[in-house]
């Protein structure tokens, strides 16, 4: 678990999905909504725009199965980016444009190399899927830095050295802190704008938190940061009483405990996953899911207590999923049951 020093009520740390940054417009909307909130110090964690990090993947699929269009969608992508950086900067944005192609010649002389193998070691998979997040950032923060809020953008491999278990993805959390603090002596802005998804290993290899570990890089960089508060900006409201598609009268809850939200994360609800609740459990720091596309709502706090809000929280629905009863004193000693009934169940294809 994360160290549980005191929070700092300066910082808010704050973590935005791909919808979030879908678009030069919507880096645009990002920046506004933080300039306009009071906190001291922001740390914001951002995905990649939406879509890019399945782009990726289908590059190194494509070019690792010596497919040649690859090429065409790694001129695409890279020109989402450039279009992005041009909009975003303007005449400023030459830099970023230069920095943008030196990343993406990078990556193609990588997409070379995977179609003369002609495969797609999983070290190269984690390489090349977490680029996304990595020009995010650089968007983002070099946006701020033009409107004249000085930004630092922090590359999270330089930083956050996690380790591949059973379990999950776990955090080495003294030698992230101590990488932080070194990197912070030389970038001491109050504005800090982070790559989720990626980290390096042990044994300082580029890897991954995992498909959508966004959200988790937004609690592991709260803690690192001793933030007061993570706040998820997605598109929606907040948590809902149930899934508005089968419950039309759902309504966002307000506030959730930790174990209300684990529990209905557990059973398919589309809540903060118990993962990235982690780190905010272990030093008490509320998660506040809200939607970018309506700030002003105040969304749902998950924190260590909740509301009282009648004896049911929400409701969840399992699909395809069916459950099946016996019962009898025909059953009483019978050796073998389980077996027989869940071999018949198997030969019927229930």
């Amino acid at each position: 678990a994360a160290p549980a020093p005191a929070p700092d009520a300066q910082v808010i740390a704050h973590k935005f999905g791909g919808t979030s940054v879908a678009s030069a417009q919507r880096y645009r909307h990002v920046a506004e909504l933080l300039l306009q909130r009071p906190e001291p110090t922001q740390v914001v964690v951002v995905s990649a725009m939406k879509g890019v990090t399945d782009a990726l993947i289908e590059l190194a699929t494509l070019a690792a199965h010596g497919q040649p269009r690859w090429r065409d969608a790694w001129q695409a992508l890279r020109q989402r980016h450039h279009e992005a950086a041009t909009e975003l900067l303007g005449e400023d944005s030459a830099d970023l444009l230069q920095w943008l192609d030196g990343r993406f010649d990078k990556l193609a002389g990588l997409l070379e190399a995977l179609a003369v193998i002609g495969g797609l070691p999983e070290e190269v998979l984690e390489r090349v899927q977490g680029l996304g997040e990595v020009f995010s950032a650089q968007l983002l923060g070099r946006y701020f830095n033009r409107l004249g809020h000085p930004c630092a953008v922090l590359d999270a491999r330089d930083v956050l050295v996690v380790a591949h278990g059973e379990l999950g993805v776990s955090v080495d959390w003294e030698r992230s802190a101590a990488n932080l603090a070194a990197w912070r002596v030389d970038n001491p802005q109050s504005r800090v704008v982070v790559t989720g998804f990626v980290a390096r290993d042990g044994q300082g290899r580029i890897t991954t938190l995992g498909r959508n570990g966004s959200d988790y890089s937004g609690a592991i960089f709260a803690a690192l940061f001793e933030a007061a508060e993570l706040h998820i900006w997605t598109d929606v409201d907040g948590v809902l009483s149930a899934d508005p598609r089968v419950v039309p009268e759902a309504v966002t809850l307000a506030t959730l405990s930790y174990d209300e939200a684990c529990e209905l994360a557990y059973l398919g609800a589309k809540v903060v996953h118990p993962q990235t609740m982690s780190p905010a459990i272990a030093r008490q720091m509320p998660i506040v899911i809200r939607n970018t596309f309506n700030p002003s709502h105040p969304g749902t706090r998950i924190a260590s207590s909740s509301e009282p809000s009648g004896p049911i929280k929400g409701l969840t629905l399992s699909e395809q999923l069916a459950v099946l009863n016996l019962e009898g004193s025909g059953l009483i000693g019978v050796p073998g049951t389980a077996e027989r009934v869940f071999a018949a169940l198997r030969h019927a294809q229930v």
